[in-house]
């Protein structure tokens, strides 16, 4: 690799890194904030928060990366272009294409890890994330019981728990009520009490202090009283139901799963063939975005020194978040629910992107040759003295 290259490189690295580092702490930021109100409210250890988080990395990072190469690409010329470095790179004959090929190299190596991601590590984190999450709803962090609501753990037993302390897992104005097949009752009340479940989370462990025990007949008649300073009581919980096999998603199987339902004989009679052929397609089209995305970028970044324009890195931005909207959000469903061939809604989108590109790129050369030309000429151009007229000519005296 020569000299040329590596400066391309380094020009080309360090706003890809910072847009890529920012794009993806945005986006993750974001949706911290939406976590931890999820988990608060259903009542789940908040280290449940960054367990999402880490599964939810995969999913951001697939929508930044091609945002932060194609800035990076972007960024790298433009200020080769502002600094006219670019003007005396293709004097010295290193066209825009010679300059691009560190570019592909770099572009190909993310195309191959992006592959990768979202057709192998992407569908593992999803279901990860699915399944912690209905982990935190389904109680098996720990049983919710909001205070002062009455709430039947089981069937047969009903509590209500006053004030509640979370971190200490104590409550108080405790009421319990368990009831029997034959109709008895057994209602509890206590001051205050800790509350805490085993690990299986099967059974609600309740250590009460300073409380009354009633014991009441089918008839509601009181049979007797207890009063007691401390009472242990242990309640079965039911089972918590498990969660759904990985795969019933077509974003949860990977790219090899994907292809083995598509080749299996009886491909064509399963409900998910339609959801896995747009899938199939979409971790194809996602990575080839990369083998455009220069193009477009030196399109929207390569301008005239003297006549910058700050629209056209805008525009660069919006068409590319345009492309990947309309990609995801239309051609992928399409697909999906076969209302369109995926050749049409997908790779028809895809070939309009790229046909887009390659036309604002040649456009985009034009105006810089035309523009460098124009101000050659106007450099070069020498300005010569007008001569005087002979009526100016001052005259000599007589004699």
């Amino acid at each position: 690799m020569g000299l040329l290259d590596r400066y391309i490189l380094r020009s080309v690295a360090t706003p890809l890194t910072l847009s890529l580092a920012v794009a993806a702490m945005l986006l993750l930021i974001e949706h911290m904030l939406r976590l931890f109100d999820f988990v608060l409210a259903e009542q789940g250890p908040v280290d449940v928060v960054w367990r999402m988080l880490a599964n939810l990395v995969p999913h951001y990072l697939s929508l930044a990366l091609p945002l932060g190469a194609f800035l990076g690409v972007l960024l790298a010329f433009r200020n080769l272009s502002m600094s006219s470095e670019l003007d005396a790179m293709n004097s010295s004959g290193a066209s825009i294409g010679r300059l691009l090929r560190p570019v592909y190299a770099l572009l190909l190596f993310l195309a191959a890890f992006d592959f990768v991601l979202v057709g192998y590590i992407k569908p593992f984190a999803k279901y990860e994330y699915d399944k912690i999450r209905f982990d935190v709803t389904s109680g098996a962090f720990g049983i919710k019981i909001p205070q002062g609501e009455f709430v039947d753990i089981t069937d047969d037993v009903t509590i209500r728990l006053g004030k509640v302390d979370t971190v200490a897992k104590e409550a108080t104005d405790i009421f319990l009520e368990m009831r029997e097949k034959k109709g008895r009752r057994t209602i509890i009340t206590a001051e205050k009490g800790g509350i805490s479940t085993n690990p299986e989370i099967s059974h609600l462990l309740l250590k009460l202090s300073k409380g009354r025990q009633l014991f009441i007949d089918n008839d509601g008649e009181r049979l007797r009283t207890l009063d007691f300073d401390s009472f242990d009581l242990d309640i079965g919980l039911p089972a918590i139901d498990a969660f759904r096999p990985r795969g019933g998603d077509a974003d949860e199987a990977t790219f090899t799963e994907i292809v083995r339902l598509l080749n299996a004989p009886d491909a064509r009679s399963s409900p998910l063939r339609l959801p896995y052929r747009a899938q199939f397609h979409w971790t194809i089209i996602h990575p080839l975005t990369f083998l455009t995305l220069p193009i477009l970028a030196v399109a929207m970044g390569v301008t005239s020194r003297r006549k910058a324009s700050n629209l056209k890195p805008v525009l660069g931005v919006a068409i590319l978040i345009v492309y990947h909207e309309l990609l995801q959000e239309w051609g992928l469903v399409s697909a999906a629910l076969g209302q369109l061939s995926p050749y049409i809604s997908m790779w028809g989108l895809f070939a309009a992107f790229v046909a887009l590109s390659v036309f604002l790129y040649r456009g985009s050369i034009d105006q810089a040759r035309n523009a460098r030309a124009a101000e050659s000429r106007e450099d070069e151009t020498v300005r010569v003295p007008a001569a005087k007229s002979e009526t100016e000519t001052p005259r000599r005296s007589a004699g």
